[in-house]
């Protein structure tokens, strides 16, 4: 029996952020451009990508790395703060660590491959315990050494440091750049997780197999 393995993004997927970045990146926004970010350029333009991207698109322009991580780092701790204040909200996704728990036991191998930077992924190793399942050094994030989503890169490298060929992976993605980087990366069976009433909307785009609405309606019987 082949080796299967798992790919998690980690930001509206198994931590379920999406309003607090949205927020954040609404409210920088207005400061660098002088308005809002609208609900598409939210879907197609912010989630699933580096901040570089989104800041040098807010500027429209190139910004050097010291700049970024300055103007990245300020959104984002307007990010951690709203995180910290949902006290309710803060925690991983519905199913999440009983799935993970699942995977530990079996053996599977499985990692994170996000956009976040390495501020925000030690957040949440520490307010989530993820250490638990994840080991940091085999994390994949945005260290400004690879190409962003929706380049196929990140999935690449992920796979190869969990060993398991990328077509024998399986990527657990919320957003359009991200799910278009697993099927560039050509991997096996992309599961979008996403409320119910776009579930239609995500079983359109290209690459989509399944669609679930939180980790509860995973089909484990995929794995064993």
């Amino acid at each position: 029996m082949k080796r299967l393995g798992i790919i998690f993004d980690f930001n509206g997927t198994l931590f379920w952020d999406s309003d607090k970045h949205e927020n954040a990146w609404k409210n920088f926004s207005k400061k660098l451009r002088g308005n809002a970010l609208s609900d598409e350029e939210m879907k197609k333009i912010v989630h699933g990508r580096t901040n570089k991207f989104v800041i040098e698109y807010l500027l429209d322009s190139s910004v050097d790395d010291n700049q970024v991580a300055l103007l990245a780092e300020e959104k984002e701790a307007f990010y951690r703060t709203a995180c910290k204040r949902d006290i309710t909200n803060f925690r991983l996704a519905p199913g999440a660590i009983e799935f993970l728990d699942f995977l530990k036991e079996h053996k599977i191998p499985f990692t994170i491959a996000t956009a976040s930077g390495e501020k925000n992924l030690k957040f949440f190793f520490k307010e989530f315990n993820l250490s638990k399942w994840f080991d940091f050094s085999n994390v994949i994030y945005d260290d400004g050494s690879i190409l962003g989503k929706p380049e196929p890169d990140i999935y690449l490298k992920a796979a190869a440091t969990i060993g398991v060929k990328p077509e024998d992976c399986i990527v657990i993605e919320d957003a359009i750049s991200g799910i278009e980087s697993a099927y560039r990366a050509n991997i096996g069976k992309i599961i979008a997780i996403t409320p119910r009433d776009t579930h239609e909307y995500f079983l359109n785009l290209k690459g989509v197999d399944f669609v679930i609405n939180d980790f509860n309606e995973f089909n484990r019987g995929l794995l064993l």
